[in-house]
C-alpha cells in the first residue's frame, strides 16, 4: 500500500504569520511580541487577546528556535517613561512604519519615570538580544541609568534626551519653540510669565527654561523663580501649581503649560478657581492635543511632528545596525517647532 503523503492545511500554525494574529486581536505586532516576551506593563485585557488568538490560530513564534537560527531577532527596544503620553504613541507609529518595512519588530515598555526600571528593562532587552534600542530616560545624569547604557554596547537613540556620552539625540527645538511663545506674551505686554513643565533632569527642560530667562532679559526683566514649576509632567501637578501661582499676591498674566497631560490640570484648576481664559490669564501649551483644539476658547500651541521624530529615530537606528555606524561623538538631530495661534492670550493693557 502506498504511503499517504502529508499535507499541511492552509490554518497550519506554521502559515500564521504574527500580523495575522495582531490583527485577529485588533492590536499593534508590537503588542503581539511583548505579550509573547512576557514584557513587563502590558495591559491585562490586551493580553488576554493575543492569547486568545493565538489559541484560536494555532500561532507558536518559536523563539528558542528563532535564537539558535540567527544571533540577530531583528527587534528593536523602545522605552519610555509614561504610557500615558499620546506623544510617544505617536513616536511609536513613527518608528513602527519604518522599522516594519525593514523587518525589525518593535517592542515598547513603559519605565514610569523610574530609573530602577529603565536598567531592568535595558537588561531585559539585552537578554532578549535585541538589535538595538530607542531611549527616552527619566534624568540625563543618573550614573546607574548612563553605566547601564554604556555596557550594553549595541546600537542606541536617544528620544528627545541628550546624555553626555557618544549617542545619537534625536528631538524637538523646544528652545526655539519656547523662545517663539514667550517673544509673542512679552509683544502682547505680558511681563509675569510663568512656566509649569516636568523633566527637570532633561535637556527639554533646560531648554524651555533657558528660552524664558533668555527672552525676559532681552527685555529688560529679571526672572522671578516662583513663576518656575519644573518637578512634574502630571495633570494633578499642573492643577496644584496653577492654583499656587493664580493665588500669588502678583500672580502671572501668562502661563506655559509645557507637556502634553498637564494641561488638563491646568484647566481644571482654572475652572475651580473662577479665573477665565484669556481674561484672567493668558495661556499657552507644549505639545498640540485634541484638548487643545477642542475647549472654548482653543489654546494656542507649540507643536511639533511627533511622527517625524519616531521615523528619524528608526532610520537613524537602522543605519547603526545595518552599516555598522558608530559615532565617536555626540550628534544632535532636531526638528523645527511652530507656534499654532489661536484665542487663548490676550494684549495686557500698558
Amino acid at each position: 500500500m502506498a504511503r499517504a503523503k502529508k499535507t499541511m492545511s492552509p490554518s497550519s500554525p506554521l502559515r500564521i504569520t504574527v500580523q495575522e494574529v495582531a490583527d485577529r486581536a485588533g492590536v499593534s505586532i508590537g503588542t503581539v511580541s511583548r505579550v509573547v516576551n512576557n514584557v513587563p506593563g502590558v495591559r491585562p485585557a490586551y493580553v488576554k487577546k493575543v492569547q486568545a488568538a493565538i489559541d484560536e490560530l494555532g500561532w507558536s513564534p518559536n523563539i528558542a528556535a528563532q535564537n539558535i537560527r540567527s544571533p540577530s531577532l531583528r527587534m528593536i527596544g523602545f522605552i519610555f517613561s509614561d504610557i500615558r503620553n499620546s506623544l510617544y504613541s505617536s513616536m511609536t507609529k513613527g518608528a513602527e512604519e519604518v522599522l516594519s518595512t525593514r523587518g525589525y519588530l518593535l517592542v515598547t515598555a513603559s519605565s514610569d519615570g523610574n530609573p530602577e526600571r529603565e536598567v531592568a528593562l535595558m537588561d531585559f532587552f539585552k537578554r532578549r538580544r535585541a538589535d538595538g534600542m530607542i531611549l527616552t530616560i527619566q534624568d540625563e545624569n543618573n550614573s546607574a541609568v548612563l553605566s547601564a547604557i554604556s555596557n550594553w554596547g549595541i546600537p542606541h537613540v536617544m528620544m528627545e534626551r541628550e546624555i553626555p556620552m557618544n549617542s545619537v539625540s534625536i528631538g524637538a527645538d523646544h528652545f526655539h519653540g519656547t523662545r517663539q511663545a514667550v517673544e509673542y506674551l512679552l509683544g502682547l505686554g505680558h511681563r509675569r510669565i510663568a512656566l509649569i513643565t516636568g523633566g527637570r533632569g532633561t535637556k527639554v527642560a533646560r531648554d524651555r527654561v533657558r528660552a524664558l530667562e533668555e527672552a525676559l532679559r532681552s527685555a529688560g526683566i529679571e526672572p522671578d523663580p516662583t513663576l518656575f514649576c519644573l518637578d512634574s509632567f502630571s495633570a494633578e501637578y499642573g492643577l496644584s501649581q496653577t492654583q499656587r501661582l493664580m493665588n500669588m499676591k502678583e500672580p502671572p498674566t501668562a502661563l506655559l503649560s509645557m507637556g502634553v497631560r498637564l494641561l488638563p490640570g491646568v484647566l481644571e484648576a482654572l475652572q475651580l478657581i473662577g479665573k477665565r481664559i484669556p481674561d484672567d490669564l493668558s495661556l499657552i501649551c507644549g505639545n498640540d492635543t485634541d484638548i487643545a483644539r477642542i475647549v472654548t476658547p482653543q489654546i494656542t500651541a507649540v507643536r511639533y511632528d511627533a511622527l517625524a521624530l519616531g521615523r528619524m529615530a528608526a532610520e537613524n537606528l537602522i543605519d547603526q545596525i545595518e552599516n555598522r555606524t558608530h559615532e565617536d561623538k555626540s550628534v544632535r538631530i532636531e526638528i523645527p517647532t511652530e507656534l499654532i495661534l489661536r484665542q487663548s492670550c490676550r494684549r495686557v493693557p500698558s
